[in-house]
């Protein structure tokens, strides 16, 4: 699903108090900015991606860049993976929620992939946002999550088997 960045994301949520913004939403058929990111904003967006995961849904969003993940050998798309401390976590089921003021910016968790593996760059204004968003197990997070009547999807406490096929975009 292409969203063009900075655009509303239009929701059905009762969170009229805040502008949601679209950060990330990529697709194949239209072009986005590249270049390199900082460590830093790499390191907290895995963090927000892998333990700070919202709108969770099922089944798997696979990356329209990588040539190698179409079909693996049952037949099935491949999910694309993340890796966080040593172990793999899928990246296209749900989204992260980075809060800036009155703004919240919604990405695809699939972000990181493209941050890392296919250099996205999103604006600056998100990356900063990223930068000083606490990381999403922290308290004030939480506070942020819980004033929404929702709540947060930890992939590192979920003891689910992740056996899936790794993919490599190299």
């Amino acid at each position: 699903m292409y969203l063009a960045d900075m655009s509303e994301y239009q929701t059905r949520t009762r969170h009229d108090r805040f502008t949601w913004l679209a950060i990330g939403w990529l697709d194949e058929a239209y072009p986005f900015p590249t270049g390199s990111t900082p460590v830093e904003f790499q390191e907290r967006l895995l963090e927000h991606c892998v333990r700070g995961v919202h709108a969770l849904m099922t089944g798997y969003h696979t990356c329209q860049f990588c040539e190698s993940e179409t079909i693996n050998e049952e037949r099935t798309p491949k999910i694309t993976r993340i890796y966080y401390k040593g172990k793999s976590y899928p990246t296209g089921n749900g989204e992260i929620w980075i809060p800036d003021g009155n703004i919240v910016y919604r990405a695809p968790v699939m972000i990181y992939h493209y941050v890392t593996i296919h250099y996205y760059q999103p604006p600056e204004a998100f990356i900063n946002a990223v930068l000083h968003c606490p990381p999403p197990y922290e308290d004030e997070y939480q506070a942020f999550v819980r004033s929404l009547n929702d709540k947060t999807y930890d992939f590192t406490s979920d003891q689910t088997d992740r056996t899936d096929t790794p993919v490599s975009c190299e």
